[in-house]
Formats: C-alpha cells, structure tokens, sequence
C-alpha cells in the first residue's frame, strides 16, 4: 500500500524517486517552536518528565503537570539539558518507530506512513517524533508544509480523544460512586442482620432459662394450685416469648429479603458497569474507524452512486475526463479521500483550505487551473466564500457548494459536476443541501 503511493505521487516511475539523502535526521532544539507543545505532550509520560526534571536539578514536587509541561516545552527552543535529554529519551523509546520511518525517503512516503498510523491508533507517539525529525519532512515555511500537516492531524486527534475519554470518564466515576453506595447499604443491613439474630440468641436463652426456673419451683412446691398457678404463669410467659420470637422471625425474613434484594440490585449496578465499560471500548473502536476516514486506499470509488453509474469500482476514465477540480475547504484529514474520489473518476485534484491557514488571495492562482470548483461552504471563511462565488461566475465555471465536509457530500457534490459541461456556461452555482 505504501509502496502504491510513493509511486502515485511520481507518476508511477520508478525512476522518478527521490533519490536517497543523506541528510541527518533533526534534533529536538531544531523543530519549529509550535510543534515543541504537542510533541512533549504526547511523546513524554508525565513520570518521565518529572524524572527527568529531578535529573537537571527542578524541584518538581510544588509544580503542577501543566506548569511543568510549560518548563520543559520553552526549554526545546534552544540547545539546553532539557532538551538534550528529550533527544536521547525520544530516540531511545520509539526507537522501532524511527527505524521504520528511516526506511523511506521524501516527505510524501513520510507523510503516507505517518497517516498509516494515525489511522491505526497504535504507536501514534513514535510515529510523531519518527515523522517530524525525519530528514525530509518540511518545516512549517516551506511550500509543501508536511510537517504542518502532521501538526493539525496530532492538534485534532488531541482534541477529539479528550473529549470523548472525559465524557466516559465522568460516567464510569458515576457508576462507581453509585456502587460504594449500594455495598454501604448492603453492609449496614447485614449489620443489622447479625444484631437482629444475637438478640434472638438472647431471648432464647432467657426463655431457657426461665423455663428451667419454672421446672425448679414447681418441684419445690408441694401444693398443686401453687403448682398450677405457677404452671399457668409460666406457660403465660412462655406464650408471650414465643410471640415475641416470631416476631423476631419475621423480622429477621424481612431483613434477609431486603438484603436479597439489596444484592440483586448491587449485581445489576456490576452488570451495568461491564456495560459501560464496553461502550468505552466500542467508542474507542468507533474513534480508531472515524480517524480511518472510511475509504480504503486503492478500493473503488467509497461506495458513491450516482457518478457515471458506478455503485463500486467506477471507471477511471468516463467522468471526469481529465478536467481538474479545486476542493475549497473541508477537513484536513479527508483531503485524501476528496482526492482519490477525483483521481478515480479520471480527474485532476487541487485544494485549498478556504482561507483557514492559506492566504485567500492564493484562490485567484489556483482556480485560473482549475475546470470546475466543489466549496465547503461550512468550512471557509466568508471572504473566501464571495470569492470563489464571483470568481466561477465571472469565469463561467461549474461551482458546487456543499455544507457538510464529510465524504459523501463531496461525492454528490463530484456526482454534479460530472453531468457538468467541460465549459462549465450552462450549469453555474449549484448548492447541494448535504
């Protein structure tokens, strides 16, 4: 797969590749300023930088993970202790990854390993260090800007993790408080339980007893009306403390069944835990397929319908016919997918971000090569948006307008445009809900 692509992006000659450099690959200091951040953050565990800062002399102890994060990412703009023992960690725990990475030359194969991994959701911390002190991934003044690229797939991943794992978080601590609370209840009934039933003991006893006294006297007595009253109030006593006993009896089978009761919501309350923790994973599953983009590289055409009738595996040659289309905004992450749906179809690809990052003076440049236009009208600023509006209008150029960045809206928004004149006159401003 790889291999694929490294020779797609030089026309598919081998002889085209780069040929392999023998520059050095780049130090930690070396980086630009704004990568320093997310790369401490994401390569270093928060134990080995507090390590680390005891080693070179920081007292740690009164610093929060933030304030020491900021200590040591200002300390990577320069050559510094710091920053000279991050190269060393860095190269010595993602070692494999940097091995990996060496084995490939030019910032595009770079780039398609890096977003092999991103999309793998393993060993994404390696891959990120590996990735940008390669010695051809550009810095962020350069005309390809790949290592800006890299920057805002580590920037969104980022924000996107956080979010879900902190909303899964706050549940799970939910659950857990709930289910202290339940085994608290549950060990206060049993509690009362082993009281309920010491009492019972005592009674019984006492009812032993007394009726060994009443035994005892009526022995001594030799009259029988003292003996007969004194059998009547003894079995008036003993009936009182039998009812008194099954009083207790039903208490306590009350209490057992509370208890029961009790236990078979706590064992619910676990099952409902186990659920939960499934839907953690099933949401970090749903994270990995999401990053994935959902089309897989070289595999027909994403399952788009209604573009030269193709449901999967379209013709490369029928649609677009060699025309070449500008994709105006969307996300970063899915301009792969925008492209490939192009290439595809037979066309030519060209971005912009819409004015995001760009300059929104660049359209004018690119649009001039361009046959037909898709915008994210969702995606763009407004400046850019009245631009590329009266740009296609004065030009006579097909232009799709689209709301939603997703794949599928760029693909009914490529779907309209190939039913699309070459000259673009007769069709002008569509705008496709989705």
């Amino acid at each position: 797969m790889l291999t694929q692509m490294i020779h797609a992006a030089f026309g598919g000659d081998a002889g085209a590749l780069p040929r392999l450099s023998a520059r050095r690959r780049k130090k930690v200091w070396e980086l630009p300023s704004r990568w320093h951040c997310p790369l401490v953050g994401t390569c270093l565990p928060v134990a080995e930088m507090r390590k680390i800062a005891a080693c070179v002399g920081i007292d740690e102890r009164s610093m929060s993970d933030y304030v020491l994060h900021t200590v040591f990412v200002g300390s990577c703009d320069s050559r510094t202790e710091i920053a000279e023992r991050l190269q060393k960690f860095f190269e010595k725990r993602h070692a494999a990854a940097v091995q990996r990475f060496s084995r490939v030359r030019g910032d595009v194969a770079v780039l398609a390993l890096w977003r092999e991994a991103l999309q793998s959701g393993h060993e994404i911390a390696g891959a990120l260090w590996a990735a940008w002190s390669h010695a051809d991934i550009d810095n962020e003044d350069s005309k390809t800007a790949s290592g800006r690229t890299i920057y805002g797939d580590i920037h969104m991943l980022s924000h996107q993790d956080g979010a879900a794992v902190r909303a899964d978080l706050r549940r799970l601590e939910q659950l857990k408080q709930g289910n202290a609370s339940l085994r608290d209840d549950a060990a206060a009934l049993r509690i009362g339980l082993s009281v309920a039933q010491r009492e019972k003991a005592r009674d019984l006893a006492d009812l032993q007893r007394r009726l060994a006294l009443a035994e005892q006297q009526a022995a001594l007595l030799g009259r029988r009306e003292l003996e007969l009253a004194e059998a009547r109030r003894q079995a008036r006593d003993y009936a009182t403390l039998r009812g008194r006993a099954e009083a207790m009896s039903g208490r306590i089978e009350t209490l057992e069944e509370r208890n029961a009761a009790n236990a078979r919501r706590a064992a619910a309350l676990e099952l409902q835990l186990g659920e939960t923790k499934d839907a953690l994973a099933a949401a970090e599953d749903a994270l990995e397929i999401s990053l994935g983009i959902g089309i897989g590289i070289g595999g027909g055409c994403a399952g788009v319908s209604g573009a030269s009738g193709c449901g999967r595996g379209c013709p490369a040659e029928a649609a677009l016919a060699g025309r070449c289309v500008l994709c105006v905004g969307g996300r970063t992450g899915l301009v792969a997918g925008y492209r490939q749906l192009v290439e595809i179809q037979g066309g030519r690809f060209l971005h912009h971000d819409g004015g995001l990052e760009e300059s929104p003076h660049r359209i004018d440049g690119v649009m001039a090569g361009a046959d037909a236009v898709i915008c994210q009208s969702g995606c763009v600023s407004h400046a850019a948006y009245q631009r590329i509006k009266d740009a296609c209008k004065k030009a006579g150029k097909p232009c799709v307008f689209v709301h939603s960045p997703g794949v599928g809206s760029f693909a009914r928004g490529l779907a309209a445009l190939t039913h699309a004149a070459p000259d673009g006159g007769a069709h002008g401003i569509l705008r496709l809900a989705n």
